[in-house]
C-alpha cells in the first residue's frame, strides 16, 4: 500500500496521522544519528541521505503494521517492526536483562533532569564486545491523546520487545557500555542531582558511588 493510501486509511478510520517529517518528530528521530547517544544502541555515522532513507523505510513499515493491527482488532496500539538492511547500521548494545551478569549490572539514570529521564540497567563491556548489527527496530502506534498515530522511535538492533515507548521500558533489558561511557553518564547524573525526579538524591548518590567502585575494581 502506498504511503498516501495508508495515511488515508487511518484518517478514514478516525485517526490523525503525524508524519515523520513533522519538525519535532523528525528532530527526535534524526537525533539518534547525531552521535550524542552515550549509552545503548548507536547508529553508525552516515550521510544525511541515508538517515532520511532509514527513517522513511521505518515509517513505511510502521504504517503497514498499524493498518494490519487495526484490521485485525479495530483499534490502534503499539507496533514494532525489525528491518534487516544489507549493511551495518550500528551497534546492538542491548541484551535481555535475564542474560546479563547480575554481579556486574549497574542501575543508572538516562536523560537525567529531563522529562524523558528513566532508570536503565548497564553492564560494562569492552568496545569490541559490543556487537554490530544490520537490523533496525522501529516502533509506533497511538499517541497519548488517543486519536493521533505515528512514529515512536527507532534504534539499531533486533529489539521489538525491549524498545517500548514507555519511560520504564528499559527495566527489561541491559545496555552494554564501555567504562568511559558509564563514567560519563555517572558524571552527568552528578551534575544534575538536584534535577532528578524519579529517585531520591540519596539513591542517586548510591548509584554513582557503585559506579566508582565498579570502575576502579
Amino acid at each position: 500500500m502506498l504511503r498516501a493510501d495508508s495515511v488515508r486509511y487511518l484518517e478514514q478510520a478516525g485517526f490523525d496521522y503525524k508524519p515523520a517529517e513533522s519538525p519535532d518528530l523528525w528532530s527526535h528521530l534524526e537525533s539518534h544519528f547525531a552521535g550524542r547517544q552515550s549509552i545503548g544502541p548507536k547508529f553508525a555515522p552516515m550521510p544525511a541521505s541515508n538517515v532520511a532513507e532509514l527513517i522513511a523505510m521505518g515509517e513505511g513499515a510502521l504504517l503497514e503494521a498499524m493498518i494490519a493491527h487495526h484490521r485485525q482488532t479495530g483499534t490502534l496500539a503499539r507496533v514494532a517492526r525489525v528491518i534487516e538492511l544489507p549493511y551495518i547500521v550500528g551497534t546492538g548494545a542491548v541484551i535481555p536483562l535475564s542474560r546479563a551478569d547480575a554481579r556486574r549490572v549497574l542501575r543508572l539514570i538516562k536523560d537525567a533532569g529531563t522529562p524523558y529521564e528513566r532508570l536503565i540497567h548497564v553492564m560494562p563491556a569492552e568496545a569490541d564486545e559490543i556487537p554490530c548489527t544490520s537490523c533496525m527496530t522501529v516502533t509506533g502506534g497511538l499517541y497519548p491523546d488517543g486519536h493521533t498515530a505515528g512514529y515512536y522511535d527507532l534504534m539499531p538492533g533486533d529489539h521489538p520487545e525491549d524498545s517500548a515507548p514507555a519511560l520504564g521500558a528499559d527495566e527489561s533489558c541491559a545496555c552494554l557500555a564501555t567504562r568511559n561511557e558509564i563514567a560519563d553518564l555517572a558524571r552527568e547524573m552528578e551534575l544534575k542531582l538536584d534535577d532528578i525526579a524519579i529517585v531520591t538524591r540519596e539513591e542517586c548518590e548510591e548509584m554513582i558511588e557503585k559506579v566508582r567502585k565498579t570502575l576502579t575494581s
